[in-house]
């Protein structure tokens, strides 16, 4: 009965120490998982910046554009009506503020991941 029991202890012992390796290799995975997720989520915020950043010159510079084709219609007018009444051009602040104010609010940042060993 005794060396029954003790084989059937070796044999639990073998299958703990192989669920132990399985939970380790799995946690392994999980860090490795992790860490790509994260390095992932650092390569999105950067994106997103570089995005939100591009948005900000095209509206400025969409800002401008409008502001010259104001200025052309103005120096057009004026041409035309010689020293006749003619609408005030606007300024590029205005232009920017018009176009701008909507694209300023990025992206929320991404939460981080913790890892604990158990």
């Amino acid at each position: 009965r005794s060396a029954q029991l003790e084989k059937e202890v070796a044999m639990l012992r073998e299958k703990i120490h192989h669920l132990d390796d399985m939970l380790k290799s799995q946690q392994r995975k999980v860090r490795q998982m992790i860490e790509q997720l994260q390095n992932s989520k650092t390569v999105i915020q950067a994106k997103d910046a570089m995005i939100q950043e591009l948005k900000e010159r095209v509206a400025y510079l969409e800002a401008e554009n409008l502001e010259m084709h104001d200025r052309i219609e103005h120096l057009i007018e004026k041409q035309v009506s010689r020293g006749g009444h003619s609408s005030r051009a606007r300024s590029k602040s205005e232009y920017v503020s018009r176009y701008v104010g909507s694209t300023l609010t990025g992206p929320k940042p991404l939460p981080l991941i913790r890892v604990v060993e158990t």
